[in-house]
């Protein structure tokens, strides 16, 4: 088991990645190589189409690199435990009010960051952040939960 397991991910959830990794990254990547077969044979009889096959690959294996990332995003934002809470959910595009607000255990900023994303936070939506008597408050979209500081924010 990982050592960062946050919540239980439900079978649905499981096959919607498998589904995603599946009919979209793993797509890409057979696309790719196919397609890298094709410039192999170009090379010699037509090396400045297999130039402009380079170039459209390289930007096609950019463009699969992207959502792959926004995969990952999806599974676990890197972004949380890089900078935290609150800018790993401005990335949504929310507006975040954190005032006073730091970093915490790891399960406390996912569980937090998880809620948020379950209550459809993103492009235009608010979020306030509060630590009030030990726990993290969190508001969003009309709904609101707290999560109980197991430890001391740290600067990590």
């Amino acid at each position: 088991m990982l050592a960062w397991y946050l919540r239980p991910v439900n079978h649905d959830e499981r096959r919607e990645i498998e589904r995603a990794l599946h009919d979209g990254v793993q797509q890409d990547l057979v696309a790719l190589c196919v397609r890298l077969q094709l410039v192999r044979s170009l090379v010699e009889s037509d090396a400045a189409a297999a130039l402009r096959e380079l170039d459209e690959l390289h930007r096609d294996a950019h463009a699969a690199l992207d959502r792959v990332r926004a995969l990952a995003n999806e599974v676990y934002p890197a972004l949380l435990d890089a900078r935290g809470l609150p800018d790993a959910l401005r990335a949504t595009g929310a507006r975040v009010d954190a005032e006073g607000v730091g970093r915490y255990e790891r399960t406390v900023e996912a569980d937090a960051y998880f809620f948020c994303r379950e209550a459809a936070v993103g492009p235009g939506t608010t979020v306030a952040l509060r630590e009030e008597d030990g726990e993290l408050r969190v508001e969003v979209a009309g709904r609101s939960a707290t999560f109980p500081i197991r430890q001391p924010p740290s600067a990590r």
